[in-house]
């Protein structure tokens, strides 16, 4: 059998390897989900659990970076994330249309939620 070897960049794998000594004895948090959208993207029903770790690691790695660009010194806002994906076109639109679709969510739970006949009127008391 032909063995295969990735390309990857040097300071991938360093950040990679850092962030698996730190966490290779934490639960994995998304593994459910990486195993759904695995199987989503047409992998099998039930992936290895090899593949599953090394996505999930990855996941966690991509998720480290993307954070590391926050400032540290207050609670992450939602316009950070969208400042630290401005330079990733696809994944900065995406990221508006999921906002814009939570928006909806939201206006249509308030709507359901408000008594039959009061959508959009105050109710006087």
């Amino acid at each position: 059998m032909k063995e295969v070897q990735a390309v990857v960049p040097s300071h991938t794998t360093h950040i990679s390897l850092q962030h698996r000594d730190k966490h290779i004895h934490k639960k994995r948090p998304f593994t459910k989900e990486v195993r759904n959208f695995m199987y989503g993207f047409g992998d099998v029903p039930n992936p290895s659990a090899d593949t599953t770790d090394l996505m999930e690691e990855l996941l966690l790695t991509y998720l480290a970076d993307l954070c590391s660009q926050i400032p540290s010194n207050r609670k992450p806002k939602t316009t950070d994330f969208l400042h630290a994906l401005r330079n990733d076109p696809k994944k900065l639109a995406r990221a508006h249309e999921l906002l814009a679709l939570d928006q909806d969510i939201k206006n249509a739970r308030k709507a359901f939620d408000e008594p039959e006949g009061t959508v959009g009127k105050k109710l006087v008391p």
